[in-house]
């Protein structure tokens, strides 16, 4: 009776270890290794987290501007979701693929023949799984810049400005999409927590996020079989991802944006190594795997299988 007593104690106590809420001791222990961490890089790094269960937060240049790159995707899915949930745009409408919308870089569209149409709903999966860039100005040019920001305005998101319908503009040129890493940590939060949408199409938004092939940031700073729901995003000397980490323990939302660094191999494994420390303050868990260096990104060419209409 007495050994029965004593197993439920130790299942008990090891269960309320496993869901222990994040606290400010945990908080102030992360904010010092973040920081700890940034200051020594020579180049401009911006980092927030933010618990989705206690609303404990930590920021180290969050408020900065940096470049967006493809992460800016994220907020033209977001208004594309919000204007359709308060009936001002439907997302099975048809846009024709033109030859002036054709882009390189990421994405499959590039391959494909001018005259089909696809429906926005199609577009904006693909503008997120694959980072389509040829989509991606398909949904801008359709919805309109004006909408975009000001959906983006209404939500005080306004470190969040597009600009550039391609993605692929880079500074120093004045239409780069800007962001900052707390404004895109505070939209994720926005579209976990159906704040101006269906909470259907929010689940959709992160199915998108979760789907999406470019793995190199967050995703390998946390074990195996942790799921994050993200967007990654590069151009010259700029490399960042924003997303949600879903954890046995709960969900935290991280955004690390980085501008300036020398080799694109230094930023990445410096948000390899954010996400890993990010996600062993949070769990109390040791993260058991070797972040490597690759020497370069390597882009998704093709993936046809992907295209097909709601």
């Amino acid at each position: 009776m007495k050994k029965g007593w004593l197993l439920l104690i130790i299942l008990f106590f090891f269960s309320f270890a496993a869901y222990a809420e994040f606290t400010p001791a945990n908080q102030k222990s992360l904010s010092r290794k973040v920081s700890n961490i940034i200051k020594k890089k020579n180049f401009k790094v911006g980092y927030v987290f933010i618990d989705t269960n206690t609303g404990l937060g930590v920021q180290v240049n969050g408020t900065r501007e940096f470049p967006a790159a493809s992460v800016a995707k994220v907020a033209v899915m977001a208004a594309a979701y919000n204007l359709s949930y308060t009936g001002k745009l439907d997302l099975n409408q048809k846009v024709e693929y033109k030859e002036c919308d054709r882009l390189g870089g990421s994405g499959v569209l590039q391959w494909m023949r001018c005259g089909t149409s696809y429906t926005l709903w199609n577009l904006i999966r693909l503008m997120i799984v694959l980072s389509d860039n040829s989509a991606t100005k398909m949904v801008v040019d359709t919805i309109g810049m004006p909408q975009i920001n000001g959906y983006l305005t209404s939500e005080a998101l306004t470190k969040i400005t597009i600009t550039d319908p391609t993605m692929l503009v880079e500074p120093p040129s004045s239409e780069v999409n800007l962001t900052s890493p707390y404004d895109m940590a505070k939209l994720l939060s926005k579209i976990r927590n159906s704040q101006g949408f269906a909470p259907e199409d929010s689940k959709e938004m992160l199915k998108f996020m979760r789907n999406q092939k470019y793995r190199w940031g967050i995703w390998k700073g946390v074990p195996k079989g942790v799921v994050v729901a993200d967007k990654t995003g590069n151009l010259e000397g700029i490399l960042n991802d924003a997303g949600i980490v879903f954890t046995k323990k709960g969900e935290y939302v991280l955004s690390i944006f980085t501008w300036g660094a020398k080799k694109q191999r230094e930023a990445r494994l410096l948000i390899n190594e954010l996400s890993k420390i990010t996600y062993e303050e949070y769990t109390g868990e040791k993260v058991i795997k070797k972040i490597k260096a690759k020497k370069k990104i390597k882009r998704i060419k093709r993936y046809k299988k992907v295209i097909r209409r709601r």
